[in-house]
């Protein structure tokens, strides 16, 4: 129920509230629309934490976007390491540059007391929920790695479903409890769009476009030429210079960190890697039909050293009773294919080499040496968990991989 709502309703609900609550500011109270930003008390300082949270969060939102609009083309490329560790670089650079930027801003809405003025109680809310989205996509970044795969399985359909008004949480009940909440999150702050100052991102100064330019022109000249600004600007640009220094030196450094725990992790992670059985959590019970195989993907989180890793897994359910589950391994005891369930013939077929499996998992027909192999289950509160296991093919005994 829980999961029903935070991913299958709440969505919805979020949605509803921004579009229909951002319609009613606009033709009620416009004038909000555009008046008490923050840009003209100390723009100065506002530029230490403006310029990197902008270009950090509107790149990480593409990102995203990108991925959830192109997930089935971006499957069909090959798994390379090279290509995910990245990816995964940048995003992280770009996470703590985004991280960086709100910090400065949020401190800056501290200690300014005209700002802080000008700061509603739903702004605090908002920018608190804003550098909680980005710690949160930063954490998971770190501690669960190439979020640029696992996001296609398991966030990018669940995007669709939304969008088709058929919601299917099913890849998503299995993730870890910070990356749901930072896409529950995310939506929190979608439902918060007409109430906070965050309705500034629809208002785009296309008056500027033909405003007379000599009155540009001559406002530039005048503020250059007044006494003593001309100046004050060369230093201001060069505190500015100071401080990209600065900041690039200690986002490299950062940067350096990041590519040196994985490193280490992987030079002396195995002389601390303990194999142990663990179970993960597949779905929910009563969403699985009598008789009928389900393909399921659920998330197991691998140890190694400090590093943990979240790897995606398929199995096909068939649930015989009420209380009565049979899980196979996607992996066809022939030579490794994955095989699917045709539910013209009632069998499932590998498509490699011709094998054909019943319902229950026995030999029909082919070169498959053995049946389908049968993870172990176990259900918990209505709750179906697995334990994953690989095993060796081309084989008729059933022994670990």
């Amino acid at each position: 129920m829980g999961d029903n709502f935070l991913f299958g309703i709440f969505p919805y609900i979020a949605f509803a509230l921004a579009i229909v609550g951002g319609i009613y500011r606009y033709y009620s109270d416009r004038f909000s629309y555009f008046s008490l930003s923050s840009q003209f008390l100390e723009n100065r300082v506002l530029f230490w934490g403006s310029v990197p949270w902008h270009y950090g969060i509107v790149l990480i939102l593409l990102a995203h976007l990108f991925g959830g609009l192109f997930s089935g083309l971006l499957l069909d490329l090959p798994v390379v390491s090279a290509r995910l560790f990245i990816l995964l670089l940048i995003g992280t650079s770009l996470g703590l540059i985004a991280l960086v930027g709100i910090v400065l801003l949020i401190i800056r809405r501290i200690i300014d007391s005209r700002v802080r003025g000008v700061t509603s109680v739903m702004d605090w809310i908002l920018i608190i929920l804003l550098a909680a989205q980005v710690a949160a996509g930063l954490t998971i970044a770190v501690f669960y790695r190439w979020g640029s795969l696992w996001y296609l399985y398991a966030a990018a359909p669940w995007f669709w479903s939304i969008g088709r008004l058929s919601p299917n949480f099913a890849t998503i009940s299995p993730l870890p409890g910070l990356v749901k909440f930072h896409m529950f999150n995310a939506f929190v702050i979608i439902a918060l769009f007409p109430f906070t100052r965050l309705v500034h991102i629809f208002t785009v100064p296309i008056t500027y476009l033909w405003r007379p330019y000599q009155v540009v022109i001559w406002n530039r000249l005048a503020h250059r030429l007044s006494g003593g600004a001309g100046m004050s600007d060369i230093k201001f640009d060069t505190q500015r210079r100071g401080f990209l220094k600065l900041a690039t030196g200690i986002l490299a450094s950062l940067v350096c960190i990041a590519i040196g725990i994985p490193v280490i992790g992987a030079l002396i992670g195995p002389a601390f890697r303990s194999k142990k059985p663990s179970w993960a959590k597949v779905g929910d019970l009563n969403s699985l039909l009598v008789g009928e195989p389900t393909r399921l993907t659920f998330a197991v989180q691998i140890a190694s050293a400090y590093i943990r890793e979240t790897v995606l897994h398929d199995v096909w359910v068939i649930r015989q009773t009420s209380s009565e589950v049979t899980v196979f391994s996607p992996i066809c005891p022939h030579l490794g294919c994955e095989y699917n369930w045709d539910p013209q013939t009632g069998h499932f077929e590998c498509p490699c080499h011709g094998s054909v499996y019943a319902i229950d998992g026995k030999v029909l027909g082919g070169p498959a040496p053995r049946p389908l192999d049968i993870l172990p289950t176990k259900i918990q509160s209505e709750e179906l968990y697995v334990e994953w296991e690989t095993f060796k093919v081309g084989i008729p005994e059933k022994v670990s991989a």
